[in-house]
C-alpha cells in the first residue's frame, strides 16, 4: 500500500506544517448539455475504520475501479525541529487516491495541496482544484518531543475532530463525474467513520450539490438484494429478477479480480481459490449499487 509513514519526517515548526509534496492543480471544462442524475446512499451500518483495520476500498459506482482508500495508522518515529532531533507519536487518518481526485486548495504558505471539508449545500464544479497525488491527510494528531523545547502538539487536516463532506472527481469509462463522501474523524486522529455518499451518473458537468438529494436522485436501498458469505461461499439474493445485474469483487490491492453476472434470484459463488484478505463486493442491480466487505480467512 501507499500508506507508509517514514521514520524521518521533516517538520517546519515556523509554519506548523509538514513539508508535503507539491501537488499540481488543474481546471477542467466540460460542456453543460445534459441533466444530472444523482445517486445517494447511506452506509448502513456506518463504516468505522481504525488502526486495526485494513485500508477500506471505496468504489462510487460499483464498477470494480476503486476511487479512494481510507486508512488509520499509528504514527511514531524520529524527526527534526530547526535541526534539533525530536520524536513524534500519535495517530493519522489518511486518504489514498486511486481513480478519485479529492477537492481542496493549494496552500500559499507551503505550496502543498490540502483536502477541503465541504458542508451540505456546497457545490462541486469543474472550476475547483482537485488533487492528483496518491495520498493525503484527513486528520493527524501528534505529540512531538524534544530535549530542548519539550513536548509540542501537532494537529493537521481539515477533518480532524470534524464531520463533513469529501468532494471528488473521478472517471467512469473515460468521462469525468463528481461525487462526495460524508466523513468524520475523531479529534485524536484514531478513527474514520463513513456515513454516506453520492455521485452524478450523467457526466454532464453540471454543479453537484453535496449532501443533498434533488428531484433526480435515486435513493439506494439494501432491500433490492442481500449479500452473505459463509464457508467460502458468497451468496447474493435478488428481491426481483434483473437480467443486467452483475457482481464485482475487488481484492486487497484494489484490483478487480472477478466479475460475474447475477443470472438467478439466488446466486452462489465459490471463493475457495481466493487468497486470504479483505475483499470488496459490489453488486449492481436496477440502477443501484450495493457494496459490502467480506473477509476470506
Amino acid at each position: 500500500m501507499l500508506f507508509v509513514i517514514s521514520n524521518q519526517i521533516d517538520v517546519n515548526m515556523k509554519n506548523q506544517y509538514f513539508k508535503f509534496l507539491f501537488i499540481l492543480s488543474f481546471s477542467l471544462l466540460i460542456k453543460l448539455d445534459s441533466q444530472a442524475q444523482i445517486i445517494t446512499n447511506n452506509f448502513s451500518p456506518v463504516v468505522v475504520i481504525d488502526a486495526t483495520d485494513d485500508p477500506y476500498a471505496f468504489d462510487f459506482n460499483g464498477d470494480g475501479v476503486i476511487e479512494f482508500y481510507f486508512l488509520v495508522q499509528d504514527l511514531s518515529g524520529d524527526t527534526t525541529i530547526s535541526g534539533l532531533p525530536a520524536t513524534y507519536d500519535g495517530s493519522g487518518s489518511l486518504l489514498g487516491c486511486a481513480n478519485g481526485m479529492p477537492t481542496g486548495v493549494t496552500s500559499t504558505e507551503t505550496s502543498a495541496f490540502d483536502v477541503s471539508l465541504l458542508n451540505a449545500g456546497d457545490e462541486l464544479t469543474v472550476f475547483q482544484e482537485y488533487g492528483s497525488d496518491t495520498s493525503y491527510a484527513l486528520g493527524i494528531d501528534l505529540i512531538i518531543n524534544t530535549a530542548v523545547i519539550g513536548s509540542l502538539p501537532y494537529q493537521y487536516g481539515a477533518f480532524l475532530g470534524a464531520q463533513g463532506y469529501l468532494g471528488a472527481m473521478f472517471d467512469i469509462a473515460g468521462s469525468l463525474h463528481f461525487g462526495w463522501v460524508e466523513v468524520s474523524v475523531l479529534s485524536d486522529g484514531s478513527q474514520i467513520t463513513l456515513h454516506s455518499y453520492g455521485y452524478d451518473t450523467s457526466s454532464s458537468g453540471d454543479p453537484l450539490i453535496v449532501g443533498n438529494p434533488n428531484a433526480n436522485t435515486i435513493e439506494m436501498s439494501q432491500d433490492i438484494l442481500e449479500i452473505s458469505y459463509f464457508q467460502n461461499i458468497l451468496n447474493v439474493d435478488l428481491s426481483a429478477f434483473d437480467a443486467h445485474a452483475k457482481l464485482n469483487i475487488v481484492d486487497p490491492s484494489g484490483k478487480n479480480c472477478a466479475q460475474y453476472g447475477l443470472s438467478n434470484m439466488h446466486n452462489e459463488f465459490d471463493l475457495s481459490s481466493f487468497h486470504s484478505g479483505l475483499y470488496v463486493v459490489s453488486c449492481v442491480s436496477r440502477g443501484t449499487v450495493i457494496t459490502q466487505k467480506i473477509i476470506i480467512p
